[in-house]
């Protein structure tokens, strides 16, 4: 059994050994040092134009508004009417109401107190 593991192991070995001198023989992949100092240069100025400051241009028209943009894609220049239904069985509450109410309710309570 001992022998049968040791003939294994030296069999591993052997294609190790073996891998490894393919490995060795291959020759170095040559580098052309004149195409590798011009992808160099132009990695160099791919980064320097992406750390360069962003120039701004004015516009000289001005901006309008987002909502006049939608408003005018839809309905073009002019805006249709407000709903009347929203307003409908709305009443506007003035302040002379609301104090002729307040006095009459203490009014009320006044009476009732007495």
């Amino acid at each position: 059994m001992e022998q049968m593991m040791e003939r294994k192991i030296q069999v591993v070995h052997k294609r190790l050994d073996a891998f490894e001198l393919r490995v060795l023989e291959r020759p170095a992949p040559t580098i052309d040092v004149t195409t590798f100092q011009t992808e160099l240069a132009s990695l160099c100025s791919d980064v320097a134009s992406l750390l360069a400051p962003i120039e701004t241009v004015s516009e000289a028209a001005p901006k309008i508004e987002e909502d006049e943009v939608v408003m005018t894609a839809l309905f073009g220049d002019t805006v249709p009417p407000p709903d009347p239904s929203r307003t409908a069985g709305k009443h506007h509450h003035s302040s002379d109401h609301t104090s002729n109410a307040n006095e009459a309710q203490r009014a009320r309570k006044r009476e009732l107190r007495a």
